[in-house]
């Protein structure tokens, strides 16, 4: 057998590592670090989310700013008999982009704690409220307890022109285990959504080696690879539907489906590289 030179395992380890590079690049497409006393967005690269603000809903008081991680946060009270009601939203443009990470910082007041127990929750434009994935936490008067960082965004969320975003309480129970009344203070800061570009569904499955067919569907979506796929099949809600994993050659069931648009999400478990498609379900 012919042995490689050394040349030319330099270029392959060269273009391999270029790729990675590339696959792998996180892009913040908008942050909130609330430097001034401004709810605005204030970073990222989608032009339109910089006109985004942090808002709150379900009854809380007027948002202030001050006494953040680093600068300033957004503060507020009101937060009492707030479970499953009360909460902290934005919402963004994620068009060009995929495998979306939130990375964020809550913090309760110290004499005036505010609520403990949050989740995150997310919502397409015309969809339905869906709990994230482990996004349970709990907050404490510091700003290392209630921090989430690089959460990921379900698939359902890549490339769409809207996506809300919010941190709902779970719980009326306050972060010294008390009851939160009306004065009790949560403040929210370093708010950042990060994510890859996708090149075009085609390209981004030719270069990490994935064949998807047939497309439209009636029966099977025949899946090939030339690594280890984690596979999730999402409905246009952002209900995931099926979860299995694929090493080179598997398929997805769609028969017991109704027909329409899909999205499958594919994340290489090798490079963590992810790219989703849309499938048409006949």
């Amino acid at each position: 057998m012919k042995r490689p030179t050394l040349l030319r395992i330099f270029a392959i380890i060269l273009i391999t590592g270029l790729f990675q590079l590339n696959t792998l690049a996180q892009d913040t497409i908008v942050q909130w670090t609330f430097p001034t006393e401004d709810g605005t967005a204030d970073g990222g690269v989608i032009q339109s989310n910089l006109t985004r603000t942090i808002e709150t809903a379900g009854g809380t008081s007027n948002i202030q700013f001050k006494n953040g991680a680093t600068t300033k946060a957004a503060q507020a009270t009101g937060w009492d008999n707030g479970n499953d009601e009360k909460k902290w939203k934005v919402e963004f443009e994620t068009t060009g982009y995929g495998n979306l990470k939130l990375s964020s910082k809550i913090s309760s007041g110290g004499q005036n704690p505010g609520p403990r127990d949050f989740k995150v929750q997310y919502k397409l434009d015309d969809g339905s409220w869906t709990d994230v994935e482990n996004s349970n936490f709990q907050t404490a008067n510091d700003w290392t307890t209630g921090v989430l960082f690089e959460l990921d965004l379900p698939g359902i969320c890549d490339n769409q022109v809207l996506i809300k975003i919010r941190w709902i309480m779970t719980s009326d129970t306050a972060s010294d285990g008390s009851v939160v009344t009306e004065t009790g203070i949560s403040k929210i800061d370093d708010i950042f959504i990060t994510g890859q570009i996708l090149n075009g569904d085609d390209e981004v499955e030719a270069a990490l080696g994935i064949k998807t067919y047939p497309n439209p569907a009636s029966d099977v979506i025949q899946i090939e690879s030339v690594s280890h796929l984690q596979v999730e099949l999402y409905d246009m809600n952002g209900k995931r539907i099926q979860t299995r994993e694929i090493n080179t050659r598997g398929k997805i069931e769609v028969s017991a489906l109704n027909p329409g648009i899909y999205l499958l999400k594919m994340k290489d478990l090798e490079t963590n590289s992810v790219t989703s498609t849309t499938i048409v379900k006949q």
